[in-house]
């Protein structure tokens, strides 16, 4: 059976029998039930519409949903490589910091040998030099001594000596 519009409904015609039915009270009635066909045709093209709007919206926003997915698992993939790339470098880093912080320990340690050394040889000359000052000092003080009893001794003899002639023997021997 082929479904009857709206226009049909109100169209339709029934024959008369002879104690049959109001015609004006079928046609309203049939009127009326034509509407509501067509208002229920129409609701139902709205719906079908909006409901192909909202599966084609449905179908958008699954596109951008696996496109999200798509771009969060790149996105992540990247950040784990990055993340790696990074660990891998910091440790990098970290060996190339130790093996420098190493190599200038070691250098400290040989500076610092080195400088025990010459401290201690400086040490070693201080001893000698305060030694030499010493026997300096001693031997000026020996002078000095030597000097003044030098001196004393001068001081007790004359400074000077007159030679003088004997009168008798200057005569004679004119």
């Amino acid at each position: 059976m082929d479904r009857l519009t709206p226009l049909e409904i109100q169209r339709s015609t029934f024959p008369r029998r002879m104690g049959g039915l109001d015609p004006d009270a079928v046609r309203e009635f049939l009127g009326q039930i034509a509407e509501q066909l067509e208002d229920e045709a129409r609701s139902r093209g709205e719906l079908r519409a909006q409901v192909a709007r909202l599966t084609q919206e449905v179908d958008e926003y699954r596109q951008r949903a696996d496109a999200l997915n798509e771009a969060m698992v790149a996105a992540q993939r990247a950040a784990e490589a990055i993340v790696g790339r990074a660990e891998a470098e910091a440790q990098r880093m970290v060996s190339e910091a130790e093996a420098l912080a190493d190599r200038v320990v070691d250098d400290a340690a040989r500076r610092a040998e080195n400088i025990e050394l010459v401290i201690g040889q400086l040490r070693g000359r201080r001893r000698a030099a305060r030694s030499d000052l010493k026997r300096l000092v001693d031997l000026l003080q020996g002078a000095v001594r030597d000097d003044e009893a030098a001196e004393q001794r001068e001081s007790d003899a004359p400074s000077v000596s007159f030679l003088r002639r004997r009168q008798s023997d200057a005569k004679g021997e004119r």
